[in-house]
């Protein structure tokens, strides 16, 4: 098992053009991101169905830190089934990340992947949070996931290291 590493970026963006268009979650999204959440990352890691659900549900709710509905997205195929999804909180409830908005979950759909989906969300995500005030985000990934890794470096990001009296 690996261990994670954290990254932080500053919201300000360069637009960029959009080849998909995003909307915000709702709780209606529940079920259908929770099979997209399980597809993404396999049942090997997310549980059942019903696993995967309580955590969206939860992530909704805020038992995780507040959740900002207006910065999360998901986007969808041309029948309406997402394919791409970002969850984002205000902030994370953990002591050793930053007090900064937090790029809790981002997956797509396998058939989806390298179509520049996730990089589009990051983006939107972020220019989202500077319109609403926020002047930083981070994330947390796995130090092995070299393609997170690349996506996010790409972005700007940068490994967070804590101040000394953050410890």
């Amino acid at each position: 098992m690996t261990g994670t590493i954290t990254l932080i970026a500053r919201t300000e963006l360069t637009p960029r053009e959009l080849t998909a268009t995003s909307r915000s979650v709702t709780d209606e999204d529940t079920a259908a991101l929770a099979r997209l959440l399980r597809e993404a990352y396999g049942s090997g890691t997310v549980g059942t169905q019903e696993d995967a659900e309580t955590t969206v549900r939860d992530a909704f709710r805020g038992e995780f830190g507040p959740f900002l509905q207006e910065q999360s997205q998901v986007i969808e195929d041309e029948d309406g089934n997402p394919v791409a999804a970002a969850i984002v909180l205000e902030r994370r409830n953990d002591p050793h990340l930053p007090d900064v908005p937090y790029l809790f979950e981002l997956f797509t759909a396998s058939s989806h992947r390298r179509r520049g989906l996730a990089e589009q969300l990051v983006r939107q995500v972020m220019t989202s949070l500077h319109e609403n005030g926020y002047h930083e985000v981070c994330v947390r990934i796995p130090e092995d996931n070299s393609a997170a890794l690349a996506l996010y470096l790409t972005l700007d990001f940068n490994r967070w290291i804590p101040e000394q009296d953050e410890l």
